[in-house]
């Protein structure tokens, strides 16, 4: 807000007529207004930094036992399994590419 200090102090040593004062007080809330808005961006980008590191945190710290699970899943498969997965997922998508189009988003 230095600077909003300074230009306000240069201006008032300036003489204006009553336009002038107009435009300059519309100025001087302009760069109050922007002064503020980037202090709230600010103070908003900071909060989103911090949640969404916060979440970052709670989702992975028990990736670990997922990743050992799923790899011991996968492990495990037969062809007859990976068979009916497949047939399960692709049914699922036919299902859902047929309700898409009967709503008309498709």
């Amino acid at each position: 807000m230095n600077q909003l200090e300074a230009i306000i102090d240069k201006e008032k040593g300036t003489f204006y007529s009553q336009r002038n004062k107009d435009l300059f007080s519309f100025y001087t809330l302009t760069l109050i207004n922007q002064e503020q808005t980037s202090r709230k961006l600010n103070r908003n980008l900071c909060l989103f930094l911090l949640f969404s590191m916060g979440s970052l945190f709670f989702l992975f710290s028990p990736i670990n036992e997922m990743v050992k699970y799923f790899i011991v899943y996968l492990s495990d498969l037969t062809t007859v399994d990976i068979f009916i997965l497949a047939t399960f997922s692709y049914g699922f998508l036919f299902v859902l590419i047929a309700l898409f189009r009967k709503q008309g988003r498709l």
